[in-house]
């Protein structure tokens, strides 16, 4: 029974830490070797359902108040770059077109996301990806072909020369 007691207050007590900037009123302590009772456990796990309960509550109203995030009719782009080809599975274009690269030399890209006309005011950044030391950057980009927009990118080694590269464009607005 003391052994089970242990293992009860031990649970209590993560949970009032867990909760302890709620500032719960827990209604009940215990001592060693009391007997607990069931009412009285009862009460204390009332005290942090009300105090989890209240918790849910504000982050529903806040969560209300909020703009929702970028969503299919959002401005909200990215995709994943790999052996010069936009990949099949990171990708996504919220306008529903396609994501197409062409690479007209070594380390230029033409990053084509059809349908998406940013416009003014957007953000685009370029990652490389992997283990070497390419890097990758935004040379700019484009909407003035509407309603498409065209990230130019651009990749370099370590000294500096063009290189193809893998990377990823993000694109904001």
């Amino acid at each position: 029974m003391l052994h089970k007691a242990k293992y009860v207050l031990l649970g209590v007590f993560v949970t009032a830490l867990g909760l302890w900037g709620l500032a719960v009123t827990i209604p009940n302590s215990f001592s060693s070797g009391e007997v607990v009772s069931a009412t009285k456990m009862n009460e204390n796990f009332q005290a942090l359902k009300d105090a989890v309960d209240a918790l849910e509550a504000k982050l529903a109203a806040v969560q209300a108040g909020q703009q929702a995030p970028p969503t299919q009719t959002g401005k909200l782009a990215y995709v994943w770059v790999t052996g010069g080809t936009a990949d099949a599975t990171y990708r996504f274009n919220p306008s529903g077109g396609d994501i197409t690269v062409s690479s007209p030399a070594t380390g230029v890209y033409d990053v084509t996301f059809a349908g998406l006309d940013l416009g003014a005011g957007g953000v685009v950044q370029v990652t490389g990806y992997g283990l070497d030391n390419t890097y990758c950057k935004v040379r700019g980009w484009d909407t003035l072909t509407p309603p498409d927009t065209v990230v130019q990118v651009r990749c370099y080694d370590a000294t500096g020369a063009a290189v193809d590269a893998r990377f990823t464009v993000l694109v904001l607005r």
